[in-house]
């Protein structure tokens, strides 16, 4: 069990590497069990592929959900770190944009993967129920604070997909991370959703960044 448990830790780390580095054409069955084969302890073949996620769209099925959990994970924290749902303002939204900022941007290698795989067909054939239900309950937490006419769902993934937008900008250094275009991409996110909150007033107070 613990030999299987590492070869499974290997594939994965090699198709998150190859993904992220040129695309699913690079991460062939091949590429995967023959990256860095002379630092594997393991002697790879393709084989595993087959025995231990059934096929190669599996194993993308499964990186994918994993990132997914890990995601969902920080920004879970990220909520908790801030004092939760209940106690969002527009200045708590900020702490929680540059908490779950910190983690993208800290993290190139597995949010390129993770973006790449989220606009590929693998994803809209086979992940896309999954990640519902990875950040479902999320969801329902935020929902309270949402018209109720508002699709949740459809405006915190336009959200969502904005916010990787930005950082792929900045790992391809076609934009700086700093001190000024931090609140500017927040504010940007904040639109997206400020029309559809429940309270707006509760909820869009001033921050100093942006006086």
């Amino acid at each position: 069990m613990k030999y299987e448990q590492e070869v499974r830790e290997i594939l994965v780390r090699n198709t998150i590497h190859l993904i992220a580095e040129g695309g699913f054409e690079k991460a062939t069955t091949k590429a995967i069990t023959h990256r860095e084969e002379r630092l594997s302890p393991v002697k790879m073949n393709e084989v595993y592929i087959y025995r231990l996620f059934g096929d190669k769209e599996h194993l993308y099925g499964y990186v994918f959900e994993s990132l997914d959990r890990e995601l969902h994970h920080a920004f879970k924290k990220g909520i908790e770190a801030v004092g939760g749902v209940e106690n969002l303002t527009k200045q708590t939204l900020y702490d929680f944009f540059l908490i779950a900022w910190q983690f993208i941007l800290g993290n190139e290698e597995r949010c390129r993967c993770y973006v790449r795989y989220y606009y590929s067909i693998y994803f809209k054939g086979s992940s896309k129920e999954t990640h519902r239900r990875v950040f479902a309950g999320m969801i329902a937490e935020l929902t309270p604070l949402f018209k109720l006419e508002a699709d949740v769902h459809a405006i915190l993934h336009s959200v969502f997909t904005a916010l990787f937008d930005f950082a792929i900008r900045v790992y391809n250094d076609d934009l700086e991370d700093s001190d000024i275009n931090r609140p500017h991409i927040f504010n940007v996110l904040y639109c997206m959703m400020a029309t559809y909150f429940k309270d707006t007033a509760a909820v869009d107070q001033q921050i100093p960044h942006f006086i």
